[in-house]
């Protein structure tokens, strides 16, 4: 009777540690958008592809292409504008589409329906999360983004460093 009662004890202990899932939320894996950060990125839009870096800074994006290093582009909640020499221009809807676009990659809505799924390609632990049309892809680990997708345009997150 008491090995039949260890028995039991030993697999609803078992049961018990294994059925321990670690319990994320877009709240918790979104977290590094709340504050400021510094990225490089390999932006691709429309089978073009740009090195950018990007800098958020109280609420502002300070994006930076490349080959554009003269032009800053700054994207917050009122729009997108240019800076170039000191001076700083807005831009008309029209011609900041993908300006918009990077915004949207990095400001994801943590509200709504998600698809969170945790995988491991190539030995990377990550976590491909899926909503409104966005696709994340953030560190099991570090809760840092990966790759973002959305409306056509794709984001490869080179570095991420969190000010």
């Amino acid at each position: 009777m008491k090995r039949f009662f260890c028995f039991c004890l030993v697999i609803l202990l078992l049961l018990s540690f294994c059925s321990c899932g670690e319990s994320v939320n877009m709240g918790v894996l979104t977290e590094y958008q709340k504050g400021d950060f510094e990225a490089e990125l390999r932006i691709n839009s429309g089978g073009k592809e740009h090195l950018c870096s990007l800098t958020k800074s109280g609420g502002r994006f300070f994006l930076r292409a490349a080959e554009h290093s003269e032009f800053t582009f700054v994207l917050d909640e009122n729009g997108a504008s240019v800076i170039s020499g000191g001076v700083e221009i807005p831009l008309g809807n029209g011609s900041a589409l993908l300006l918009y676009g990077v915004y949207a990659l990095f400001t994801a809505p943590v509200a709504g329906t998600w698809k969170i799924e945790k995988a491991c390609p190539g030995g990377v632990s990550l976590y491909i999360c899926e909503g409104g049309g966005i696709t994340l892809y953030i560190d099991a680990c570090s809760h840092l983004p990966l790759k973002i997708i959305s409306g056509g345009i794709e984001a490869d997150v080179l570095s991420f460093k969190v000010k």
